[in-house]
């Protein structure tokens, strides 16, 4: 333990604990549960303090979420706000940012999205072609973004956007934060194979911002990009096993309790969520235990090794090594435990009423594939991890050949 020895890491679960068993309460409304994690600062324990948090380390919120868990409280926000954007203000925005936007995204007030991904660049991230042209104290957006989750549902969304095209192709960038609401702004959604519609292609026409809703310096919008993708990759970061619903606005005046419940039965809860949180791994083995509960040892061998590389996954977290081994990590678990559960039979391969479980291992197992891709492709992790964690030499760059560069 390098931060926090064992007895620290047991206080710090007692504590945790015993507020918990003191204040969860399923008959409050949403809002008020959430407003009572977010200023306890139980909410969001690894955040600093002054900012809804404890700065604890992240294995002391490990521990503060293993409590949480064994109340069953209810956890914060699971959506885009709470996982990336409010990480990513705290290490490049500034105080106006900050005072204006954290308190609504820790209450669970408003939904963010990402605005990255653009239908003729492809993984090509630095290859975007949105622009953003200055016109006094406001920038005016035109350009399109595609599978961007829960854009339909969302308030805001953080953008990323060509400010100088004369520019290097990563330097000529800056990063906004844009208000969804506005004119100018079309949400068509896309449908998955899972049937969900959790994906949403984006069009900004003439769509505008405050010059003070930049985040970090013009021009610097990759490396604020890289910082976002980083908490992206960290399947363990805060938020991302909490509560809420990372696809549709949570109704906030409802019972904490009756929402929980709703979305422990997959009411409200899109594939998306079974197939991210730790949740798959339930999902999965209580599918198992229905359709196979004897199981023959070639199925107990594979479930044997995926409890393993669970456990590896967690060890990785525990250790705050780089977030790319454990998205790479992830990405492999949700594969086997994929794999596995369609190992069970014919069965497991059923949706929604037919299924035995609703249909939520169909979900997830359809949509494993797709984290090899989120936040970065595993080939972008293995590079990024012999480069910057094991130090070898930079992969050649094909934009450096110009004979192959596009016109």
């Amino acid at each position: 333990m390098s931060t926090c020895g064992l007895r620290c890491i047991k206080l710090v679960y007692e504590q945790a604990r015993n507020w918990f068993l003191a204040n969860w309460d399923p008959s409050l409304s949403v809002k008020n549960w959430w407003r009572l994690l977010a200023e306890s600062g139980w909410g969001y324990p690894h955040w600093p303090v002054g900012q809804f948090g404890k700065s604890m380390s992240r294995q002391e919120h490990m521990e503060v979420e293993r409590a949480r868990v064994s109340v069953g409280a209810f956890g914060v926000p699971n959506d885009v706000s709470v996982t990336l954007v409010a990480p990513t203000l705290m290490e490049h925005g500034n105080e106006i940012l900050l005072n204006r936007y954290l308190e609504p995204i820790a209450t669970g007030q408003e939904m963010w999205c990402q605005l990255f991904s653009e239908p003729d660049a492809g993984s090509d991230l630095a290859g975007l072609k949105t622009s953003a042209e200055r016109d006094g104290d406001r920038w005016i957006i035109n350009g399109s973004k595609v599978w961007t989750t829960g854009g339909h549902a969302s308030r805001r969304a953080v953008l990323m956007a060509r400010t100088d095209p004369g520019a290097d192709r990563h330097s000529g960038i800056s990063f906004f934060i844009l208000d969804m609401k506005q004119p100018g702004v079309t949400v068509s959604t896309l449908r998955d194979m899972t049937g969900d519609e959790e994906f949403n292609q984006v069009s900004l026409t003439d769509v505008e911002v405050d010059h003070q809703d930049v985040i970090g310096e013009l021009g610097e919008g990759w490396r604020v990009a890289m910082t976002m993708l980083q908490h992206e990759r960290d399947a363990d970061a805060v938020g991302h096993d909490g509560g809420g619903d990372v696809i549709n606005q949570v109704d906030l005046t409802a019972p904490v309790g009756e929402v929980q419940d709703e979305q422990k039965q997959g009411g409200t809860t899109s594939g998306f969520f079974y197939a991210t949180g730790s949740v798959k791994d339930d999902v999965t083995f209580n599918l198992l235990n229905q359709l196979a509960p004897n199981r023959d040892p070639v199925l107990r061998d594979a479930e044997t090794v995926a409890k393993v590389n669970r456990n590896l996954l967690d060890l990785n977290a525990s250790r705050d090594l780089h977030p790319s081994i454990g998205k790479l990590l992830n990405a492999a678990l949700c594969r086997e435990l994929r794999d596995l559960g369609f190992a069970a039979g014919p069965a497991s391969q059923l949706a929604h009423g037919d299924a035995i479980d609703e249909g939520h291992f169909l979900k997830s197992g359809l949509f494993a594939s797709g984290m090899s891709i989120a936040g970065g492709t595993d080939e972008i992790q293995r590079n990024i991890i012999g480069e910057r964690v094991l130090g070898l030499p930079r992969e050649p760059a094909v934009e450096a050949n110009t004979s192959r560069r596009e016109p």
